[in-house]
């Protein structure tokens, strides 16, 4: 299922730069090898077990749904997550 970008309003990443980090993700075979150790880096370090999960949810078209029964993960935890990654960018 395709997602579009939208402001996370709990996040604390000005519209502009969550559009960045947003676009940079779901380009991810696109991007040069140096952006995607960074883009896997910070979801091994933000998402911890979790890390497989944010990755997919972050690059592929996975709904969050899909991300939560696949990879055994709450909707909370994968919020949580994701915030932590924008953040942490």
């Amino acid at each position: 299922m395709r997602r579009d970008f939208k402001r996370l309003p709990s996040v604390n990443v000005s519209y502009e730069r969550q559009g960045r980090i947003f676009f940079a993700c779901r380009n991810f075979r696109e991007l040069p090898e140096r952006e995607k150790r960074r883009i896997r880096s910070l979801c091994d370090r933000v998402g911890g077990e979790y890390a497989d999960a944010l990755f997919a949810f972050l690059t592929t078209d996975i709904s969050w749904q899909r991300t939560c029964m696949e990879y055994h993960i709450s909707e909370m935890t994968l919020v949580r997550l994701r915030k932590a990654f924008y953040e942490s960018w």
